[in-house]
């Protein structure tokens, strides 16, 4: 019986457990944990890099994915802690999760309204930015192996479409459990909490809150649009995504498949940036074919947002340095 639930427990972590059945071919398996669901943008980054990494290294290597962060019950806290700690191998992470529980300077990279495009977005990661979430992420035992898109969050309700600050009072939204979020939507006069994602749905199915933000992505994987009416495509925060890689794990790796895995990295990370581009021009269409009323915001509609959340880029400086926040306009405007 305890070879049975070992052999058990083995499979499920994609780990050799040496009970005299078929060993896989490869070498080692790295565990690789993400809190959407399967065929989500990040789950076929996942499954991408996963191939990748099996062909940079004849096999050797290989890469198991855990959709909807199953190996720690759904909680992204968790999930960040076993990466710390090498329970887990890898993980994509928002740097809306990174600043919760990890380093607060990774705040820098959501504020409302601040990049123009995805692509701004993206050259801003691939520079100096980018750089110095590596650093960040090295103090904490963890090393970034590139920058992808979870993509623009968008707003979602079921009470009515949003068009002004006026019309989001009364309305109880989730957002990203940050400072930084919460105080945006209260600047905006709404009725902010926070929440695990992996509770979200069943909250709004129930009526404990009536809408929340993320990128259309989600919305759509997550099958939110179930359970939500109305989106707004205001385009308030752009998400990236950080492939993590546990520092110990990526170090007791050879170089040649430090190289082979970073190369993977680079080329899936391509990829899912790709696919969200491509969902994000696609999906709105999509949800409004699943019965979601979509509402796109103009350019002087959005202006009067934006003007409300100004005072949420001091309040950011005070955390994350005066010279991290100007280093981050200053990339935006460079690729403007």
């Amino acid at each position: 019986m305890r070879r049975s639930r070992l052999a058990a427990l083995g499979a499920v972590l994609g780990v050799g457990l040496g009970l005299g059945g078929t060993a896989s071919a490869a070498e080692r398996t790295l565990r690789l944990s993400h809190i959407t669901a399967k065929d989500s943008p990040w789950d076929k980054g996942a499954a991408k890099f996963a191939e990748l990494v099996a062909k940079n290294t004849n096999g050797r290597i290989a890469v198991k994915v855990f959709p909807q962060s199953q190996l720690a019950n759904g909680s992204q806290k968790a999930e960040l802690e076993m990466l710390q700690t090498g329970v887990l191998d890898m993980t994509w992470d928002s740097p809306i999760i990174l600043a919760l529980f990890l380093d607060k300077r990774f705040d820098v990279f959501n504020l409302p309204w601040l990049y123009p495009s995805m692509d701004v977005a993206n050259k801003v990661a691939d520079g100096p930015m980018g750089e110095l979430a590596n650093r960040w992420l090295a103090e904490k035992g963890i090393v970034g192996l590139g920058i992808g898109v979870n993509g623009y969050r968008e707003l979602t309700n079921s009470k009515r479409p949003i068009s002004s600050p006026d019309d989001m009072k009364g309305i109880k939204f989730r957002v990203a459990g940050s400072k930084l979020y919460l105080e945006t939507f209260k600047l905006l006069g709404a009725n902010a909490v926070t929440m695990s994602f992996g509770e979200v749905f069943t909250s709004l199915q129930q009526g404990v809150i009536d809408g929340q933000e993320n990128p259309t992505a989600i919305t759509d994987s997550s099958k939110l649009y179930e359970v939500q009416k109305y989106l707004t495509l205001w385009h308030y925060s752009f998400d990236p995504l950080v492939l993590c890689i546990n520092k110990k794990v990526f170090d007791s790796l050879s170089p040649a498949d430090q190289t082979a895995v970073r190369a993977a990295a680079k080329e899936a990370v391509a990829y899912e940036r790709a696919l969200s581009a491509e969902e994000e021009k696609r999906l709105p269409q999509e949800l409004a074919r699943k019965g979601m009323q979509v509402n796109a915001l103009t350019p002087a509609q959005i202006s009067v947002f934006r003007e409300k959340v100004k005072p949420v880029y001091g309040m950011v400086q005070e955390y994350v340095g005066a010279e991290n926040l100007n280093l981050m306009l200053s990339e935006v405007e460079k690729h403007r």
